[in-house]
């Protein structure tokens, strides 16, 4: 088997966020490694308290996070290699891209009953940059806290642990990465909610307080999406629709009007997450929708739906993969994980159809709408958990002769049964699998088992591309 660990200096992650900052006194590189603010998911059985936890960053012990350090703590955390020249930090990534290898050499080894060891040695390609390096992200979430200062309304990026009781929010202010019109935006419903009589959410259970977090999203247009996030606690629907028309006033004709979203949502959320099926987003004003474009193609992208953080970068990101893929007039994509389509839709003009498996509702929405819009008639996509869906669709493609899989799944890797079925598919020529943590456990365990013995007899190709700041040693 032919594996290609291509690294791509792409900063996108799927339901995490990633914030270098700066210093106002200090230079930052803007590709910066990066500590990722770690996300817990926790089972419907798990208990409020647990559900609560939300994404959080550690700092080293005995450092108190103050008005005038606070800046500087998160910086170092999250951006451990920031005084590093930007060719050192290639050169480091280039590095991790090794041992990534080598921890795939030790668990394929480690899994085999023969003696004979068997060894991975992939070409590695040299870091690709992003075109941009400033003000790229086309999506921020902030989490609402205890600030620095001690307020209990601030808007901003979690410093400790919740689940400790030490987590101090700091404010986006000096984030380099992120987009100014989302911290205007930020700092405006700061100044909301503080005038607002709902408490913030510390606990999930009845009392534990309302206002979760602020959502915000923008295209390369500078047109911009904003979701306030509620738990609904024991309000009555008067009341939050009260809290909603509140809101909506303060951005279109109050203080916020000069900062107001294009679009402005408001969700109430009685969980950690909530998909629009669980818990509405209910529109307050302006359009329903982001339109995005790439590659003369139109993208339209609903709250709910992933979309690559840095647009221009995942145009470099698409098309190294359809190099890779060597996609002919023969082929089929099967696109797993597709999200609001880019991949099928950038790539449909090139082979004999496409065929996109998503598990949000509203991104298989989009993506049908996209493909129509863009006149990408030989793609379809389906609703649905890929370890569903993947056996009737390869059923369903057995007159194909050449099919290609990208796999494009969250942190948590793909199940097994969707690679069982992958590599026992006699038509699937080549799997591409990105990654944007390549050396997550959930997704180590899913190279060991694309490079099993089946998988090495029938000699497929592999391709692995790793896309974002990675969290490497400092």
């Amino acid at each position: 088997m032919k594996i290609i660990h291509q690294f791509i200096m792409l900063p996108v992650f799927r339901n995490i966020n990633v914030f270098p900052l700066k210093h106002t006194n200090r230079p930052v590189n803007p590709f910066d490694l990066c500590h990722l603010i770690r996300i817990r998911l926790c089972s419907s059985k798990a208990s409020a308290v647990k559900e609560f936890e939300d994404p959080e960053i550690s700092h080293a012990e005995g450092s108190a996070v103050t008005i005038s350090n606070q800046f500087e703590l998160l910086s170092d955390v999250m951006t451990p290699l920031w005084k590093m020249p930007y060719d050192e930090q290639l050169r480091a990534k280039h590095n991790w891209s090794q041992s990534v290898v080598r921890m795939i050499n030790e668990r394929v080894n480690a899994n085999r009953k023969e003696k004979r060891r068997l060894n991975v040695t992939p070409k590695i390609y040299h870091v690709k940059s992003s075109p941009v390096i400033m003000e790229y992200r086309n999506k921020d979430e902030f989490s609402i806290r205890n600030g620095a200062d001690g307020h209990p309304k601030t808007v901003g990026f979690f410093i400790g642990s919740t689940a400790s009781d030490n987590a101090v929010c700091v404010p986006g202010t000096h984030v380099i990465t992120m987009r100014e019109k989302h911290k205007k935006i930020a700092q405006n419903f700061e100044q909301y909610i503080r005038t607002s009589e709902l408490p913030v959410c510390t606990d999930f259970r009845p009392g534990g307080g309302n206002w979760r977090r602020l959502i915000v999203r923008s295209n390369e247009e500078g047109n911009t999406l904003a979701v306030a996030v509620c738990h609904p606690q024991l309000l009555s629907q008067e009341r939050l629709i009260e809290e909603q028309q509140r809101l909506k006033e303060y951005f279109t004709s109050g203080p916020g009007k000069d900062d107001c979203p294009q679009s402005l949502y408001f969700q109430a959320c009685p969980h950690a997450r909530c998909t629009n099926e669980q818990a509405p987003f209910v529109l307050l004003h302006g359009k329903p929708f982001l339109e995005e474009h790439m590659w003369g193609k139109t993208f339209r992208i609903s709250p709910d739906s992933f979309f690559q953080i840095n647009t221009q970068a995942a145009e470099v990101l698409y098309e190294t993969i359809l190099k890779q893929a060597n996609l002919t007039p023969r082929s089929t994509l099967l696109d797993v994980c597709c999200g609001v389509g880019p991949i099928s839709i950038l790539a449909a003009d090139r082979v004999r159809g496409c065929v996109g498996i998503e598990s949000v509702r509203d991104a298989v929405l989009d993506a049908k709408f996209n493909a129509k819009i863009n006149n990408a008639t030989n793609v379809d996509f389906f609703y649905g958990l890929a370890e569903r869906l993947t056996e009737r669709i390869i059923e369903e493609l057995n007159l194909a002769t050449d099919i290609v899989a990208v796999l494009n799944p969250g942190r948590a890797g793909l199940d097994p049964r969707v690679l069982r079925l992958l590599y026992k598919c006699p038509q699937i020529s080549t799997v591409i699998y990105v990654s944007c943590k390549a050396d997550m456990p959930s997704t180590l365990k899913n190279f060991v088992q694309l490079l099993t013995e089946e998988c090495t007899r029938k000699g497929n190709n592999f391709h692995l591309f790793t896309k974002a700041i990675l969290n490497k040693a400092q």
